[in-house]
């Protein structure tokens, strides 16, 4: 994958939005390769990423770094799934990019 996303997540968040993820696989209505999946968050929006880390990984993350690890782990699942041409998981995307950063 070349290209890095390129995503607000405060600014989702602010409205009450946030991207839990994101599919990768050739879609016939358009020449998009991935599609975010966003849902809506009413409550608890500070943490929200910072507890999805959590849930999926084990790991605690500082409030500075939760978006930037958030981010990198939605360019690893894309990375992956691109090599593999097929869809992976975000949680095993998520132990994989931790894993192999250790």
């Amino acid at each position: 994958m070349d290209s890095k996303l390129d995503i607000n997540f405060d600014g989702l968040l602010k409205q009450n939005f946030a991207i839990i993820d994101v599919r990768y696989r050739k879609y016939s209505a358009s020449n998009e390769k991935y599609k975010y999946v966003i849902v809506s968050v009413k409550t608890d929006r500070e943490n929200f990423y910072a507890d999805m880390i959590q849930e999926l990984t084990g790991r605690k993350t500082k409030e500075k770094e939760t978006y930037d690890l958030w981010k990198k782990i939605l360019e690893h699942k894309l990375k992956i799934s691109e090599q593999l041409n097929r869809d992976i998981s975000i949680k095993v995307a998520s132990i994989d990019l931790l894993e192999s950063k250790e």
